[in-house]
C-alpha cells in the first residue's frame, strides 16, 4: 500500500493541532462511510501532520481509503457483524486458502512424479542455478526526498558494518523494512537467473554460500543480500525446490489439460478485463463468465464443467499492486488473454480438487483462523472497538493521527475483508475532495514554511 511506503520510515515532521473526524459537510467532503465523514479540511490536516509526505492524488487517496476502512470496521462491529466469524475469516484469507488448496492439489496429483531426496536437493544447491536468497531492505520510493534517500543508504551501510564487526544476521533482519521477509529471517524466496530485479540478480548470483553482499540498490530501496549455507537451510531449500518443481510440472501439463477440457476464453473477456482493472470493486458480484471449460473424461473423478467469473477475477485484482493494474489496463489483447487463461486454469484446478473432496489441511485452517484473530485483536485495540463509547469517531481520529505521525506502524486490512466491510456500508470517496485537500494542505505548508515529500 502506497501510504505505507510513504510513511513507514520517515521521521516525524511538524506537529499541528487537528480536530476530530466530525461532519463538516458545508466545507466539502473527501470521503463518507454511512454518516461518518472525512472533510477536505480534516484530510488536509492529516497530510500536514504526515509531512514529509507526497502531495499527489494517489498517495492522499490511499490515506483517505485507510480512514474509510477504519470507519467501516468501527461501524460494522457496532452493528453486530462478527469480525471473527466464518464470513469475515473467508474474506480475510481468501487468497491464502486458495494457494494452500492449489499446493495440496499439486502434491496429490503430481507429487509421485517429483523424485527429490535430500541428496538431489543438495546437488541442485551446489550447482547454484536455483538460490535461496535472504535480504535486509531499507525502503525508498519515487516519493522519497533526496535527504531521506541518503539517510536510508547510510542506515543500510551502518547495518552492514554491524555485521562485519561481529553482529548477527538476525540483528540486521530486525531492522529490515520488508515485513513479509522479516518474519522468515529475511528470506525472499528461491530464484533462478533473471528472476530478481537486474541489480539484485547480478549480486545474488555472485554470492557464494554463507556470503553477504554490500549495499545494493533497487527501485525498492537499499538491500543487503545473504546466501545461506546448505547446512542452515537444507530442509527449507528442499521444500521450496519441491514446490517449484510441482508448479513447473503443473504448468507443463496445463496446456494439454485445457485442450482436453475444451477451455475457452469468452468473447469480449479481453475488453472486460481492461475495464475491470480501473475499478475491480464494481465487479465483485458479477457472474459474467470470462472463461469456460467442459467436463473431463468419465474416469477423472469430479472433473465437471465450470467457468471463471468476472467476480472471481475482480477478487484476484485486489491483490495486484496499482502499477500492475495500470499495466493490465494498457496491455495488448494477447497479454490480457494470458491473464484470463492463467486465472481460469487455477479455478479449474480448484473446482476439480473440491469436487473430489480435497479440503484445506485442518492445521493450516487453524493457523489462518489464529492469524485472522490476531488481526482483529490489533484493530479492536487500535480503534477501541471494545470501548464503552464504541463506535468512536474520536478513536478513529486518534488512530489516524498515530499513523500519520509515525507513532504507529501503518497496517492495512486484508483487501477483500476491507472491500467486504465497505460493501456493507454506504461509502464513497470524492476525487475532487481529495484534490481540494491537497490544495489546502499545500497552502497550510506554505504558510507555515514547511516542506513536503516532493521536495529535493
Amino acid at each position: 500500500m502506497r501510504i505505507a511506503r510513504a510513511l513507514a520510515w520517515l521521521p516525524v515532521g511538524m506537529v499541528v493541532a487537528v480536530s476530530g473526524c466530525t461532519n463538516l459537510a458545508d466545507r466539502g467532503l473527501a470521503a463518507r462511510v454511512d454518516d461518518w465523514t472525512l472533510s477536505e479540511e480534516r484530510l488536509a490536516e492529516l497530510i500536514v501532520l504526515a509531512q514529509p509526505f507526497p502531495l499527489d492524488s494517489a498517495a492522499v487517496h490511499e490515506l483517505a481509503v485507510h480512514w474509510m476502512a477504519g470507519a467501516a470496521l468501527s461501524l460494522r462491529a457496532a452493528a453486530g457483524d462478527s469480525l471473527e466469524g466464518s464470513e469475515a475469516l473467508a474474506e480475510s484469507t481468501w487468497l491464502e486458502q486458495r494457494e494452500a488448496m492449489l499446493t495440496r492439489d499439486r502434491a496429490e496429483r503430481l507429487g509421485g512424479a517429483i523424485g527429490l531426496d535430500e541428496a538431489a536437493a543438495e546437488r541442485t544447491f551446489r550447482e547454484g542455478t536455483l538460490r535461496l536468497i535472504a535480504h535486509v531492505l531499507r525502503r525508498v520510493g519515487p516519493e522519497t526526498s533526496s535527504s531521506e534517500r541518503l539517510l536510508q543508504q547510510r542506515t543500510a551501510e551502518r547495518l552492514l558494518s554491524t555485521l562485519v564487526e561481529g553482529g548477527s544476521w538476525d540483528q540486521l533482519v530486525a531492522e529490515s523494512e520488508d515485513a513479509a521477509s522479516r518474519q522468515a529471517g529475511g528470506l525472499m524466496g528461491l530464484f533462478g537467473p533473471g528472476e530478481l530485479p537486474v541489480t539484485l540478480d547480478r549480486t545474488a548470483f555472485r554470492l557464494e554460500p554463507g556470503q553477504v553482499s554490500g549495499v545494493t540498490q533497487s527501485s525498492e530501496g537499499y538491500h543487503i543480500l545473504y546466501r545461506p549455507r546448505f547446512e542452515e537451510v537444507g530442509s527449507l531449500y528442499a521444500s521450496r525446490l519441491y514446490q517449484r518443481r510441482l508448479i513447473e510440472t503443473d504448468m507443463t501439463a496445463a496446456e494439454s489439460d485445457r485442450a482436453t477440457r475444451g477451455f475457452v476464453v469468452a468473447p469480449g473477456a479481453v475488453t472486460v478485463v481492461g475495464v475491470m482493472a480501473n475499478d475491480p470493486s464494481e465487479w465483485l458480484a458479477s457472474q459474467q463468465p470470462l472463461a469456460t471449460w467442459g467436463a473431463g473424461p468419465e474416469d477423472v473423478e469430479g472433473a465437471a464443467a465450470g467457468s471463471l467469473t468476472a467476480g472471481t477475477v475482480a477478487r484476484y485484482m485486489f491483490f495486484l499492486p496499482p502499477e500492475s493494474l495500470a499495466e493490465l489496463t494498457d496491455a495488448d489483447p494477447e497479454a490480457r488473454t494470458r491473464f484470463v487463461r492463467d486465472l481460469g486454469t487455477r479455478e479449474l484446478r480448484l473446482a476439480d480438487a473440491t469436487a473430489r473432496g480435497l479440503a484445506l489441511d485442518p492445521a493450516v485452517a487453524e493457523n489462518y483462523a489464529r492469524l485472522h484473530a490476531d488481526e482483529m485483536e490489533y484493530w479492536t485495540r487500535a480503534l477501541e472497538l471494545d470501548g464503552a463509547d464504541a463506535p468512536s469517531r474520536d478513536a478513529l481520529a486518534r488512530h489516524m493521527e498515530s499513523v500519520v505521525s509515525r507513532r504507529e506502524e501503518v497496517r492495512s486490512l486484508p483487501p477483500l475483508l476491507e472491500a467486504w466491510l465497505l460493501g456493507r456500508t454506504e461509502s464513497r470517496i470524492r476525487g475532487r475532495g481529495v484534490l481540494a485537500a491537497i490544495v489546502l494542505a499545500g497552502g497550510m505548508l506554505t504558510e507555515a514554511g514547511g516542506t513536503t515529500g516532493n521536495d529535493p
